[in-house]
């Protein structure tokens, strides 16, 4: 049943992200709510899930932001990496070992995405993308606490009690 709430969830932020987040006038700039999925996901599950996971939705964006083909499946491995490196440390702390994920994380997943698109030879201007970078980082940071708390409530085995 987690799995089918996670296949949801991520269909329903990449299509967000891929064309309502963009379009939204509000401040420009939006958190990658899939990164963060991926991240909690890979700490909750595992490296096996999260790889699987970050497959499906790297490919889902590809094409939804005609992005090159893997280039975003490519750049959620460290973010799969690095949820699965602190999975011991995930849920037997408190929320600082997420969020400092989270920022290695986008700056990661940012990066790698930037050396994607720019393969094609077009050059990319990187003092400003380091600044919307760091904003991204910070709205990802904010988002990290209730998708942590999913995480753990999916974590949780679901026992039937009589009544």
């Amino acid at each position: 049943m987690a799995s089918v709430i996670l296949a949801i969830a991520l269909i329903f932020f990449a299509f967000m992200q891929s064309t309502v987040f963009p379009s939204s006038e509000l401040i420009g700039i939006y958190p990658d709510v899939t990164l963060v999925i991926i991240l909690v996901w890979s700490a909750v599950r595992g490296a096996r899930d999260g790889l699987m996971w970050a497959f499906v939705a790297g490919i889902l964006l590809d094409t939804l932001a005609l992005d090159p083909l893997g280039g975003n499946a490519l750049a959620l491995l460290p973010v799969v990496l690095l949820g699965a490196f602190s999975r011991r440390a995930f849920f037997q702390s408190s929320l600082i070992v997420p969020i400092v994920a989270c920022v290695v994380a986008t700056f990661l997943h940012a990066f790698l995405l930037l050396l994607v698109r720019s393969a094609g030879g077009d050059s990319i201007a990187i003092g400003p993308l380091i600044r919307i970078i760091m904003l991204q980082t910070v709205l990802n940071v904010m988002i990290v606490p209730p998708i942590y708390l999913l995480g753990s409530l999916a974590q949780r085995p679901v026992s039937s009690r009589n009544v």
